[in-house]
């Protein structure tokens, strides 16, 4: 049954809290894992998570190609077509996870592999076993959303970050990092039964090859590049940081990053959420950009003005919390700082995208998804040649996020048919907030925090007045770029809790 348009944006809105909870819950079982184990252990469970998300992308083009044609099956109401495609995408899932895991397996088996000797071949084995188990429920909450059933991709998310997470965490006292590996892989399996059983009746679970394989990877090719070439670039630092500096390094680096997901995990929920409704928007005015102008642009500019005062005080405050909770990780403060900072663009990047599918120019994506990984690559690379370390690749990141949504946003100004002059006081006004916010927390940090002691009630005082001046100054300098944007009327089109509704007269919603 097709939900209403009030409980399908009512599920929405729930999956996306759903979203950024189970996120929340993810990073708290990084810092208490980071608190028990060594860097060391820490950075071999962040090489092994790398593998698990590369595994993501090993179906190619299947899910973004299902997302795509079976909407369309349901439309033309042939159920044998429709289940021929389900059944066929099913087998891409598999045959290419098995694939993916043969050469994962065959590589840490060859020579001195550092990832073998950290999680020997039975451990590596679980993990490819997690990453088969979330690529075909994957397939099943695409189905689900696909037949308007938000809700059981929202109950999915929550059963894999609760006992994925939970169960993690309860048996890392006990085996160490082999708790959190057979915790996810428990939370995988949970959530891929609960899936089964769910999509029972839309999901059939047996494989078949059938010509609709070759037409999911064909349809979905664009798309998946811009969706991998978005997750290597997220995740290209890891690598670069495990290849050339070490598992210890990477146990460093990788609590920075997870600040950096935590902070991209409202724009990334706002994201999810806005595509179906700029979507439905533009269809309803015949595919003309102007009605979602405005929309888009008051969306991007509130994120860019809100993110980078949570950046700013994220930065400030890391060093004395890591320094208190984590002591012997105080080598990762440098980069959470700067890379906190990077976090606005990847989600000016992140709107740009949605902006540029809904439009129709989705193909563009491709080409410039490539570029900037490869340019993102290039400046780390370059940073380790002049011996800029942990800090030196955060930067390089941070400069590849901020290029990259600028590069994006300009591509999907250019779609909504800005002008040039139009085009360039939209990138001024998402990006400048930044430069502000990264300037004003230098200051603030130079001006009250440059003794670093024990976290004592004086400390706690300068933290206080340190955030206070930060954030007093920077709205004070950003408040001209946040006029017309009417952050509570953008709470209220997204049914934000506690915000209301907005006042109807006889003529509807003004």
């Amino acid at each position: 049954m097709t939900p209403t348009p009030r409980k399908f944006a009512r599920d929405s809105l729930g999956l996306a809290i759903t979203q950024y909870l189970v996120r929340a819950m993810s990073m708290g079982r990084s810092f208490i894992a980071a608190k028990l184990l060594d860097p060391t252990s820490f950075g071999a469970w962040n090489a092994l998570q790398l593998m698990m998300d590369y595994g993501a992308l090993a179906p190619l083009g299947t899910q973004q190609g299902l997302d795509q044609l079976v909407p369309r099956r349901l439309v033309e109401g042939d159920a044998t077509r429709t289940a021929q495609l389900k059944r066929a995408a099913l087998f891409n899932a598999i045959a290419l996870t098995l694939l993916f895991s043969a050469f994962g397996l065959s590589w840490a088996s060859v020579g001195s592999s550092r990832m073998r000797s950290l999680w020997h071949l039975s451990g590596l084995s679980l993990a490819l076993l997690c990453v088969m188990l979330v690529n075909v429920a994957n397939l099943g909450t695409g189905i689900l959303r696909s037949h308007g059933d938000i809700g059981g991709l929202t109950r999915w998310y929550v059963l894999q970050g609760l006992i994925g997470s939970g169960l993690g965490l309860v048996l890392l006292v006990w085996f160490g990092r082999w708790g959190l590996l057979w915790g996810w892989f428990a939370g995988c399996l949970i959530a891929f039964l609960f899936v089964a059983v769910r999509a029972r009746h839309v999901f059939p679970l047996l494989p078949t090859p059938a010509v609709e394989s070759l037409d999911l990877l064909q349809v979905g090719l664009p798309l998946y590049v811009f969706a991998s070439s978005s997750i290597i670039m997220r995740n290209l630092d890891r690598i670069v940081v495990l290849r050339f500096l070490g598992t210890q390094a990477l146990g460093f680096y990788g609590l920075s990053v997870n600040v950096l997901t935590l902070l991209m995990a409202i724009p990334d929920s706002l994201a999810y959420v806005s595509y179906p409704m700029l979507v439905r928007r533009y269809s309803e005015a015949r595919e003309d950009p102007e009605a979602i102008r405005e929309r888009v642009e008051r969306l991007v500019r509130g994120v860019s003005t809100a993110l980078p005062l949570a950046a700013g005080l994220c930065a400030l405050w890391s060093r004395d919390l890591v320094h208190t909770v984590l002591p012997r990780y105080d080598a990762c403060v440098e980069p959470l700082q700067v890379l906190a900072f990077g976090a606005a663009g990847l989600s000016q990047a992140a709107f740009a995208s949605l902006v540029l599918m809904t439009v129709g120019r989705r193909i563009i994506l491709v080409p410039s998804a490539v570029f900037l990984t490869a340019l993102s690559g290039g400046l780390q690379l370059l940073s380790l040649r002049w011996n800029g370390g942990l800090t030196g690749i955060a930067a390089a990141s941070a400069v590849a996020y901020l290029m990259s949504g600028a590069v994006l946003m300009s591509l999907a100004a250019a779609g909504l048919g800005y002008s040039f002059r139009r085009m360039f006081v939209l990138i001024v006004r998402c990006f400048l907030p930044t430069a502000l916010a990264a300037t004003l927390c230098w200051g603030a940090s130079w001006a009250f925090l440059r003794e670093l002691g024990p976290f004592t009630l004086m400390a706690f005082a300068r933290l206080l007045a340190a955030s206070a001046a930060f954030t007093t100054a920077y709205l004070l300098f950003v408040a001209p770029f946040a006029r017309g944007i009417g952050f509570i009327s953008l709470a209220q089109e997204f049914k934000v809790p506690f915000f209301g509704r907005r006042p109807e007269g006889p003529e509807g919603p003004r």
